[in-house]
């Protein structure tokens, strides 16, 4: 009798006729939706805080808010004119123009600042780099070459300041050598263009006529220390007046104008205002004295103290931007006393004989 195949053996047996007949693999179906989401792994262990650093700077006292409130009372905030934001004048007007030109070490940035602001905290420190202290450093303390003379300067903390408190660089065809060719004046604002205070403090730039006095020329005390301009113009504050982050050297009290003295007291304990052993109202008096001369020759106006365009001997021309460079550093010559004092004094000399000859002067 014939024995039956086992199912086993009847399963395997279509399963081979199945294959052996199968067509060609279709196309792949649609993926199945995701399997279920695994178990979370347990958690590590907690990071730093994000503020750790912070309150190196941002502590519980006032430190921060009487430096802003400060700031706010300066001409770097209510004065600035930061609107000017054009490249060659954004570099010193603008926060934006001053960081590219430090990075550069270009005299103009590389366009117009769109969105310009003026000079603020992040301008002079490093705000919020580290986020430490460490960011209260200066933008920047290195020596200071000036655009408008082939001089440098070094004022320590100062050199921030000098970067853009200089004069500029005058066009060559209207630069005078004394004595030399005359030269065409070719607008009012003729000259360093308001700001040569780091060339007073170093005794760099001027026309040196031989006169009276000896013009030794070189560095004041009063800019080259540590400190440089920051030992006097950040001295302890008065308020909001003067001092500090205003940088303001006077304020008012009871409707008086107080010159701030504070940090002139370390070198001048008996100080007691700017006039100090009378040199300062001496200064004026020299400054008078030259501004009626140039007035006299006609190469600054007569009722302020642009000039006249025109053509002019280069002595007068020399002349022209000693006044400027003096009276536009702003200090009365207490910047650098002997250098201005002896400048002024000779140039006074110098162009006496021309004034006496001048057409406007018979």
């Amino acid at each position: 009798m014939r024995r039956r195949p086992t199912v086993l053996f009847e399963a395997a047996v279509l399963a081979l006729a199945v294959a052996a007949c199968k067509g060609p693999t279709g196309p792949a179906g649609p993926a199945g939706p995701a399997g279920p989401a695994g178990a979370q792994g347990p958690q590590g262990p907690a990071g730093p805080a994000a503020t750790a650093t912070c309150t190196e700077c941002h502590t519980s006292d006032t430190q921060i808010f009487a430096r802003e409130i400060q700031y706010e009372n300066s001409v770097h905030y209510l004065g600035g004119n930061f609107e000017r934001s054009t490249a060659d004048c954004a570099v010193c007007h603008t926060h934006e123009g001053f960081v590219e030109r430090i990075a550069t070490g270009a005299q103009t940035d590389s366009a117009d600042i769109e969105n310009p602001s003026p000079i603020n905290c992040r301008t002079c420190h490093q705000i919020h780099t580290t986020y430490t202290a460490a960011d209260y450093a200066l933008t920047t303390t290195a020596p200071v070459q000036l655009w408008a003379t082939s001089g440098q300067v070094d004022f320590g903390k100062g050199n921030l300041c000098a970067q853009c408190h200089q004069g500029r660089p005058l066009d060559p065809a209207e630069t005078p050598t004394i004595d030399g060719d005359s030269i065409t004046i070719s607008s009012s604002r003729y000259g360093f263009h308001h700001g040569p205070q780091a060339e007073v403090l170093g005794g760099l730039g001027g026309f040196e006529f031989t006169g009276s006095m000896t013009i030794t020329g070189g560095p004041s005390a009063h800019g080259y220390d540590a400190n440089g301009c920051p030992q006097c113009h950040m001295a302890t504050p008065f308020g909001d007046q003067a001092g500090g982050h205003t940088w303001n050297m006077s304020y008012v009290y009871h409707g008086t104008v107080v010159d701030n003295v504070a940090g002139c007291k370390a070198c001048h304990n008996s100080i007691q205002s700017f006039d100090f052993l009378g040199f300062r109202e001496s200064m004026q008096t020299k400054m008078d004295s030259l501004r009626v001369l140039l007035r006299a020759i006609g190469v600054m106006d007569s009722t302020s103290d642009s000039f006249v365009p025109g053509r002019y001997s280069a002595n007068v021309a020399a002349a022209a931007l000693n006044f400027q460079m003096v009276s536009e550093d702003g200090s009365g010559g207490i910047h650098n006393p002997p250098y201005t004092e002896a400048l002024i004094q000779n140039t006074i000399e110098k162009m006496t004989p021309l004034a006496a000859a001048a057409p406007s002067s018979n």
